[in-house]
């Protein structure tokens, strides 16, 4: 049976709100690590997300109840995908500023595609998606020289490798739910929720045993707080986690990935906006380099 491809209008949507979504996490996670520790806020997010997706599906009539494997197989990829790849980012960003934070996510698309490369049986990268990561890199490396006029925050090298580890449990993540086709009577939408809300109760459970409830500060509440949670939850969780699965599914690695080049440009943006951190010059050359970039790694989508 021939498999009808996706409309490349379809795609542009999905990689958009991956593109905004992820993109907004950063400043987020500033924002509400003020007042929840960062297991706590990645628990909390994920799992509201989970259940506010569970519960839209059960009133549009679209929930099926989960078979005990599909528990098993959501609480194992809601270590890599969610415990790690957002709670160690907010781990990390307790002591590194936001922009280093997305500069070293931005390094996600290279580890992501050799790795598919050596271990998931992906074609080699050719030579216009090497240069693509080439001029990627180039353009993160500016962004992080040019770190300094940001928030002030010390950045350690405890809090680099944090957020390191979260970028290897992002791809081993994406890795093993892209090259394993379990099965299952759900539906993409389902299990993304299931993810969810699996990965933010582990989440839950890991902030007790690390002892968060002594991080929650709630004299530090405002309304800006509550918009960037609350954002994280709609964006960060649920439209992003959906559109993401979505790639992955019916796009190559280095489309689903792209976007990790083009998040650190929307991190410095709102961070300039909203944060009030400084942009110069080698920033905005950075930010061409970055974008430009996703060019040369999708060249393959359009030329093969």
């Amino acid at each position: 049976m021939r498999v009808m491809k996706p409309s490349l209008w379809l795609i542009v949507v999905n990689l958009f709100l991956v593109y905004i979504s992820w993109g907004s996490t950063y400043i987020g996670l500033k924002f509400t690590l003020e007042v929840l520790g960062p297991f706590t806020t990645c628990g909390a997010r994920m799992g509201l997300g989970g259940f506010l997706l569970c519960l839209m599906l059960m009133l549009t009539g679209r929930w099926r109840f989960p078979a005990l494997a599909d528990w098993r197989h959501a609480a194992g990829y809601g270590v890599p995908l969610v415990v790690m790849a957002s709670g160690f980012l907010g781990k990390g960003q307790m002591s590194i500023d936001s922009t280093v934070a997305a500069v070293i996510s931005g390094s996600t698309p290279i580890t992501m595609l050799v790795a598919a490369w050596l271990f998931a049986g992906e074609k080699r990268p050719s030579l216009p998606q090497c240069f693509g990561l080439a001029t990627g890199l180039l353009g993160l490396v500016l962004l992080a020289t040019s770190h300094g006029a940001g928030s002030g925050i010390k950045s350690t090298p405890g809090g680099m490798l944090w957020v390191l580890l979260a970028t290897f449990g992002w791809v081993a993540g994406s890795l093993f739910m892209r090259g394993r086709n379990l099965p299952t009577r759900l539906s993409p939408l389902e299990s993304c929720a299931l993810l969810l809300l699996m990965g933010g109760l582990e989440s839950l459970a890991l902030a007790f045993v690390c002892g968060e409830a002594s991080m929650v500060h709630w004299e530090n509440l405002r309304p800006s707080v509550l918009a960037a949670f609350s954002w994280m939850v709609i964006g960060g969780a649920i439209l992003a986690y959906s559109s993401y699965f979505w790639l992955l599914k019916h796009t190559s690695i280095a489309t689903a990935v792209s976007y990790e080049y083009v998040v650190p440009v929307i991190g410095l943006v709102l961070g300039w906006q909203i944060g009030g951190e400084s942009v110069n010059s080698q920033m905005v050359l950075a930010s061409c380099l970055t974008v430009g970039s996703v060019f040369f790694v999708m060249w393959h989508k359009r030329n093969g």
